[in-house]
């Protein structure tokens, strides 16, 4: 049903893995300009860095996405890279990077938020996309939107991109801020081009991204002013039963070489964060061997790749035989597996959890029926809690793509297809599943 070509990035490190063995009415044209009150302080500066043109584009929307293609566009798209405020983990003040994504003839149908996928590599930031064809996870974005009449927001979040800090993996509450701080410099921009954005807004994410994508859902919901009512979102194959079906994946025991490097450089990513910003010790959570393997790897600007290869090599070096159990400590596997909220790593994930509340958008969930990276039953933990929670089917509904050919690399573009028609139509406008 998709094109085969193998898409580089929803993380490149899982890509690395993987060879290594909603009745909605239709909208008009509204204004950009941002409502009485709301300021724009918090852009910094933006550049044009790129341009697709209408034959590249939909060129590109017939590779990837083959028979199930949005229709042709016509208008070329110009991409933004864009700094502006936001806030840190400890709310003190910084300076964040992200990509705005403007089709020439204006955004009719509203601002799309789109939170990406995990990547440590600074280098696969969606600021750094600058319009070539790489089947990267920001290039997806963009052509499934910005050829339907969107305009498209991406941050990089903190830790990635121009921000120098660690990133906040997977803490997706604290992410969301760069995702809403992004919406008025988005619009900002739009409207120094003269180009306009129609008033709605969207919100989606894939992986990591997915678990973002609800959070700012979540935390938009709590915000006031117009300018932050969330239309409709797609929280595409998230984490967001952190404490718990993540968790249960992060420590299953022993697995294939692929699952176990995924899982290890998962975990390890995750403790590097709170190594760097709270100060817990590596050797706390991993045995010597891997500390020190871990602090090396993400202690420089790396690709996934070169992390991933370091991780496995320790692992092999350690003669781990493809189980967590072997590179953590017992003190981690023992706070992990009893789910010991006095760690502070673990008390984190289950502040990170984001099932157990009952949203005013409707939300699509989409996931995969057999992904092995990010667990279905995050999504099935969603939907059941916010079922029983009260949330009815005219405002839940949950696709499952049921093709076994996928993986979650490539079904991020049969997930985005399905975000966009949900955008585009409602509930009525999904197709049916394989």
């Amino acid at each position: 049903m998709f094109s085969s070509e193998r898409f580089f990035c929803i993380s490149a490190a899982f890509l690395i893995l993987t060879s290594l063995t909603f009745s909605f009415v239709s909208v008009t044209a509204q204004s950009n300009k941002l409502p009485v009150g709301v300021s724009a302080d918090n852009l910094v500066g933006s550049t044009r860095t790129g341009t697709m043109s209408i034959a590249e584009i939909n060129r590109r929307l017939k590779t990837v996405f083959g028979a199930s293609a949005p229709n042709p566009t016509s208008n070329a798209i110009d991409l933004y890279k864009v700094s502006y405020r936001s806030r840190d983990e400890n709310a003190r003040a910084v300076i964040l990077s992200g990509l705005v994504v403007l089709p020439i003839g204006g955004a009719p149908k509203g601002l799309v938020i789109f939170n990406h996928g995990t990547t440590a590599d600074r280098n696969l930031s969606p600021s750094r996309f600058t319009g070539s064809a790489k089947s990267t996870e920001a290039e997806l974005a963009i052509l499934a939107f910005a050829s339907g009449g969107y305009a498209v927001a991406m941050p990089d979040y903190l830790g990635l991109g121009d921000h120098k800090g660690a990133h906040p993996y997977p803490l997706g509450d604290i992410n969301s801020r760069s995702a809403i701080d992004l919406i008025a410099p988005a619009r900002t921009v739009a409207d120094r081009q003269n180009i306009s954005i129609g008033s709605r807004l969207f919100v989606t994410g894939y992986s990591e991204g997915g678990a973002v994508a609800m959070w700012t859902v979540r935390n938009l919901e709590q915000k006031t002013g117009a300018i932050y009512d969330v239309f409709a979102a797609a929280p595409l194959e998230g984490p967001y039963d952190v404490s718990g079906a993540t968790r249960n994946w992060l420590i299953a025991s022993p697995t294939d070489q692929q699952g176990f490097v995924t899982r290890l450089y998962l975990m390890s990513y995750m403790v590097y964060y709170f190594h760097k910003s709270k100060g817990v010790k590596l050797t706390d959570y991993f045995k010597p061997a891997m500390a020190l393997t871990v602090s090396q790897a993400y202690g420089g600007n790396r690709s996934d790749e070169n992390i991933i290869k370091r991780l496995a090599l320790a692992a092999v070096l350690m003669r781990a035989k493809n189980s967590i159990d072997n590179v953590v400590t017992p003190r981690f596997k023992k706070a992990i597996q009893t789910l010991d909220t006095s760690d502070p790593v673990i008390s984190e994930m289950r502040k990170n959890d984001v099932y157990d509340w009952k949203p005013r958008t409707k939300i699509l969930l989409v996931t995969l029926k057999e992904d092995k990276i990010v667990d279905p039953s995050n999504t099935e933990k969603v939907f059941l809690t916010m079922r029983r929670n009260g949330v009815g089917d005219a405002m839940l509904r949950k696709y499952v793509i049921n093709d076994l050919s996928l993986n979650h690399l490539t079904a991020v573009a049969p997930a985005l297809i399905q975000a966009r028609l949900f955008f585009d139509k409602g509930f009525t406008g999904l197709t049916e599943a394989p």
